[in-house]
């Protein structure tokens, strides 16, 4: 089974509908993904994969849109091996354009699965929010086994090609099993604030959902995702 990459549309090939059918096999691996409600990390590599292609689309239309005529050879001058060498370079671009809406369509499918799981997450704050909300904890229920996670988190600055983004960092600090009554958000926050005493008043946050979702590949992300939009 082919693997969606930048790879497969840039490898030279001999076969058009072989390639094809590598990708779409590719694609559809991803959609049987978010059809089993699991989000990452197929979504975030099709939006990476589709704005690589659409880029090297964009830089291979501004090329030829700003190519002097007169500057080229005629066409009978131009040699064979030359033609061979073009004809693969306009097939790859061939094949790009035939696969980006279907690329697009399956993001499409992952986001609306990404929207819904974030309408049915919560996140509220456990206590008073305090000034600083850099460092905290977020705490994450996990029904499929019945697991309370606890992790800390750290918000930083990364600047890249000129531009700032705000990244968020996670480690579990705590797991906790689920009896019967999940354990007091407050009850947590004291416990934290006792074993972790660098953090003598954290923010902490505290997330709801009752889906019964794969907690990596699609709960983790969705909170993170939301809490950085609490925190901005």
């Amino acid at each position: 089974m082919a693997t969606l990459s930048l790879e497969l549309f840039t490898r030279p090939f001999d076969d058009m509908e072989r390639r094809q059918y590598e990708i779409c096999s590719a694609i559809g691996e991803c959609t049987a993904r978010f059809r089993r409600n699991r989000l990452y990390p197929e979504l975030q590599e099709l939006i990476a994969l589709y704005r690589a292609l659409e880029r090297i689309v964009q830089e291979h239309e501004h090329f030829h849109a700003h190519q002097s005529p007169h500057i080229l050879p005629p066409a009978e001058s131009v040699g064979d091996e030359a033609v061979a060498s073009v004809q693969p370079l306009e097939q790859m671009f061939d094949l790009i354009r035939w696969a980006m809406p279907l690329i697009a369509a399956a993001i499409e499918e992952g986001a609306a699965l990404f929207d819904f799981v974030e309408d049915n997450i919560t996140i509220a704050s456990v206590g008073l929010v305090p000034m600083y909300t850099g460092e905290g904890y977020v705490l994450v229920p996990e029904h499929r086994t019945c697991t309370l996670h606890v992790l800390r988190y750290a918000t930083s600055q990364l600047v890249e090609h000129g531009n700032s983004y705000r990244m968020l960092r996670t480690v579990e600090v705590l797991s906790l099993s689920h009896r019967g009554v999940w354990s007091a958000p407050e009850t947590i926050k004291h416990r934290l604030i006792e074993q972790y005493p660098d953090l003598p008043n954290p923010a902490t946050f505290s997330c709801e959902t009752d889906l019964d979702f794969p907690y990596t590949e699609t709960i983790l992300p969705v909170v993170k995702r939301k809490l950085m939009q609490m925190l901005s």
